[in-house]
């Protein structure tokens, strides 16, 4: 069976400081798991094959596609193509996927079409009904279920026996069964990188963390125990956490390490660090081995495990950079959110990881619903206190309502969403580092423009406080801007800026 699987090119705006296109582990993931089943894949990935060359986002103020167009996209499907499976990760792309799918469809009129990924699994009953070009979608972990879905049609099975799919059904859209989670993740096959280009992101240093060196992302477990009420897991994932053997992990590094030249290492984890003695075995492998790497945590972690102990071992075994993500500072929106964390604990967490030489990030988001100034201030006290303890970075970012989240569901049931394009562009709009006037508003005690200010104030606060405090770090951010060099998600941040609005006078048309 020929099968190509397409990712869209990446969304972004030209205010955000964010990574808009890293190397999809994902989609990876499932081109090695057809390969094993000896079908012929093609991968297309539309920001990879493209790095650097950004266009104007339709209907989106400073709205951005980084990547090829559609038509090119399009183009690279092979012709003896017979199913197209297209990802969407996140909602903020689905007007921009659906325009690249109906754009498929005309020139595959007989191909069948599968979307996947997390905002397909959060609403995949409205995907079949806004865009009728689809035919499938799958949900949650796709591996087995794309892999059984591609037998049935190839072999004329029964699709409506493929577990966790979404599909219409005598005129209506139904849902299989739910699929369990895969338990054993090491017994599926290795990303295949061969598919993709692997060369141009190494080349052009485009990667999800802090640029240490040539980065490989990796996944050393799935999923996360925890139900944090603004986040899609529950309904992608489960509460399931399964985590990889750590040699087996260890073993795919050296593996990179020989065959790209990678020096680091970005764990693409929901949340990597649940077990002490998982961490602590993993980390010793990489000593007992000898590895000169770097590798470093940019999407957050918990902290529960990241002890004296444990945060020596990931600076001596070289972690570089690791994500904290409190989210609040507020003990009353922490309960409200069902973000299952200690302050005391992670500021003490904290206190040893930047002892032991660590890059520490703290995560915060404002404008949650029935949020107030009170709990704002609360926030502000606990970033204050981080400022202080020597953690490098911080982020504070308005509260988006992503489909799959619990407060999605309660803002829908309430009439304060409604999901539609205007939705979808308020999604890509919201990328921008600091929240605009198209910012999303729900029941909170000030307005969209005071948050706007609210997180920028909190932003400003933080490094004022760092830098008056470490004098040293606003000269290093300088020297390093000036050389193009990184050492902190700061500097990261601000050179994906400046390199963006460089090209809105060159390759932004």
């Amino acid at each position: 069976m020929n099968i190509s699987l397409v990712r869209p090119s990446s969304v972004t705006n030209l205010d955000s400081m964010g990574d808009d296109a890293v190397l999809p582990i994902g989609l990876a993931y499932l081109a090695a798991v057809l390969e094993e089943a000896t079908h012929c894949v093609t991968v297309v990935d539309g920001p990879g094959n493209a790095l650097g060359s950004y266009q104007p986002l339709e209907g989106v103020i400073d709205g951005l596609r980084h990547g090829q167009s559609d038509a090119d996209v399009v183009a690279d499907i092979p012709a003896n193509t017979r199913i197209v499976g297209v990802t969407v990760m996140f909602s903020m792309e689905w007007l921009a996927a659906r325009g690249l799918i109906n754009m498929i469809r005309e020139r595959f009129p007989d191909a069948v079409i599968v979307i996947g990924g997390e905002h397909v699994t959060a609403v995949p009953e409205y995907c079949l009904e806004d865009c009728p070009a689809i035919d499938f979608c799958v949900l949650g972990e796709g591996e087995q279920t794309l892999a059984e879905l591609v037998e049935a049609i190839s072999n004329g099975g029964n699709v409506n026996e493929v577990e966790g799919l979404c599909l219409r059904r005598d005129g209506d859209v139904a849902r299989t069964p739910p699929r369990a989670r895969v338990r054993a993740i090491d017994d599926l096959p290795r990303p295949a990188w061969h598919l993709l280009p692997v060369a141009a992101y190494l080349d052009k240093r485009v990667m999800s963390g802090i640029d240490f060196g040539r980065s490989m992302p990796i996944l050393a477990s799935r999923g996360c125990p925890y139900r944090c009420t603004f986040c899609s897991n529950p309904v992608m994932w489960g509460p399931l956490w399964r985590a990889r053997e750590p040699e087996s992990v260890v073993d795919e590094m050296m593996d990179y390490m020989a065959r790209y030249d990678a020096t680091n290492f970005d764990f693409y984890d929901l949340t990597a660090i649940v077990k002490k003695q998982w961490i602590v075995e993993f980390c010793n492998l990489i000593l007992e081995r000898g590895m000169k790497i770097t590798w470093q945590f940019p999407s957050g972690t918990r902290t529960e495990a990241l002890d004296d102990e444990v945060t020596k071992l990931l600076f001596e075994s070289g972690c570089k950079f690791i994500t904290y993500a409190p989210e609040s500072g507020s003990d009353d929106m922490l309960k409200r959110i069902k973000k299952q964390v200690s302050k005391p604990k992670m500021l003490h967490s904290m206190r040893d990881a930047v002892g032991n030489g660590l890059n520490v990030k703290a995560s915060f988001i404002l404008g949650f619903p029935n949020e107030t100034f009170r709990h704002v201030i609360d926030s502000y006290g606990f970033i204050f206190q981080m400022a202080l303890i020597g953690i490098k970075d911080v982020s504070v970012f308005p509260f988006s309502p992503y489909p799959g989240a619990e407060l999605f569901e309660e803002l829908r049931r309430g009439g304060q969403i409604t999901l539609n394009d205007a939705y979808f562009r308020q999604l890509s709009e919201g990328t921008a580092t600091i929240p605009d006037a198209n910012s999303f508003s729900f029941e909170r005690s000030y307005s969209i423009r005071t948050l706007r200010y609210l997180c920028l104030f909190g932003i400003t606060m933080f490094y004022s406080v760092s830098f008056l405090r470490r004098p040293k770090r606003l000269f290093v951010l300088f020297q390093n801007l000036i050389n193009n060099k990184q050492e902190s998600r700061l500097e990261r941040a601000l050179q994906i800026l400046f390199a963006r609005r460089a090209r809105q006078g060159g390759q932004i048309e």
